[in-house]
């Protein structure tokens, strides 16, 4: 590869971007933190990075796989009441048993308490469903062990606080300095371990494991042709999708200081889907570009209007029929096209079609094969 060229793939990779963008989001929230101004809504940037992080575990599985899950929000929730119970403490009586854990202030211990509950779940779910259905049946089945989980949450007062939920969740010290309790440097804290997870989930992807997924995308039938078992693919992506939103509701519990059973719910589920085909479903940027619009929106329609739902489902409308690619397919074709062809045809734009696997290929005729004088 030639020195320029080097260069220009230095500038276009997407790890460069995304931390260009997280240092860019405290001033879309009002701040100048290099002039210790933090008079913004610094916590509207929190959430964009968290969130990202969250929308990005998710387009693992959906984008990148074609699986659409509609209960990924139950593997946050998972890893945010492993993080406010092992830093709360709790006492509950289970089949006759007493348990019972003090407080705790080690967010290591609480990470890795919330990793293990996500994957173990993910791992149990993936076994369970992903032989047994794909499409639609899948996104249903998902939806229906996120409402186990949400319900779970919402009646088991004694263990999750109920319908209140768990409060005054301490924020961890840092090398025994209290510093995570100012929001700008919560921010830092929770951007460089956004960014640290992304740098993960860009290999994983970049990796022969993630040109399988792509694969199996494409044409499932074609990828077990080739020799790759479809479903043990699918079952591993399905437990490292559970990771990313696992984090993100370990940094969501102390960010917020306490989680509630709203944080299961079909909505936060149906949020990050919104994010992720906002952004790009089937790019790596995507679901950070779709966080991070998605809440500037929510934040400045909200300001203005009572009805902000009806105005940010109207604004996901326009995307989806001038850009169904998202933000980033918008990018590409300005970068392909230029502004002028996309002003001139804003809802005519079509993604190339694929041939099927029938289309590309005949199928095989089984039949014997006949000689010319009519013998077998």
């Amino acid at each position: 590869m030639t020195p320029p060229n080097r260069a220009r793939r230095l500038l276009l990779h997407p790890l460069l971007w995304t931390a260009l963008l997280f240092l860019a989001l405290p001033w879309t929230a009002g701040s100048d933190p290099f002039h210790g101004q933090w008079s913004g809504f610094v916590g509207i940037a929190t959430t964009m990075v968290i969130f990202a992080l969250f929308a990005s575990g998710f387009n693992l599985l959906f984008g990148h796989v074609g699986e659409l899950s509609f209960g990924h929000a139950m593997f946050f929730t998972l890893g945010a009441y492993a993080t406010a119970l092992y830093a709360n403490g709790f006492n509950v009586t289970v089949l006759g048993a007493v348990l019972a854990h003090g407080k705790g202030d080690n967010m290591l211990v609480a990470l890795a308490l919330s990793l293990l509950l996500a994957l173990l779940w993910a791992w149990l779910l993936a076994r369970i469903i992903i032989p047994r259905s794909s499409g639609i049946y899948f996104s249903m089945i998902t939806l229906a062990f996120a409402q186990i989980v949400f319900f779970t949450t919402y009646r088991w007062s004694d263990l999750t606080g109920g319908e209140d939920g768990l409060q005054n969740v301490a924020r961890p010290t840092l090398f025994g300095a209290d510093v995570l309790r100012d929001s700008d440097h919560f921010y830092w804290f929770a951007a460089l371990c956004v960014f640290v997870a992304l740098c993960v989930l860009y290999w994983i992807l970049a990796s022969p494991f993630g040109s399988v997924l792509h694969a199996i995308r494409e044409n499932k039938q074609r990828a077990r042709f080739l020799g790759y078992d479809v479903d043990k693919y699918r079952v591993n992506a399905f437990v490292l999708s559970a990771v990313f939103p696992a984090i993100a509701g370990w940094l969501w519990t102390y960010f917020q200081q306490a989680i509630n059973p709203d944080a299961g719910s079909v909505e936060y589920s149906g949020n990050v889907v919104m994010m992720s085909l906002l952004g790009g479903m089937q790019t790596f940027m995507g679901p950070l570009l779709g966080a991070s619009v998605y809440y500037e929106l929510q934040n400045e329609v909200s300001q203005a209007t009572k009805y902000w739902e009806a105005w940010i489902g109207v604004v996901f409308v326009v995307f989806v029929l001038a850009g169904p690619r998202g933000i980033m397919g918008i990018i590409d074709d300005v970068r392909t096209n230029g502004v002028a062809a996309i002003l001139r045809n804003p809802f005519k734009r079509e993604e190339p079609v694929e041939p099927t696997f029938d289309e590309a290929l005949k199928p095989l005729d089984e039949s014997p094969a006949v000689s010319e004088t009519g013998v077998r």
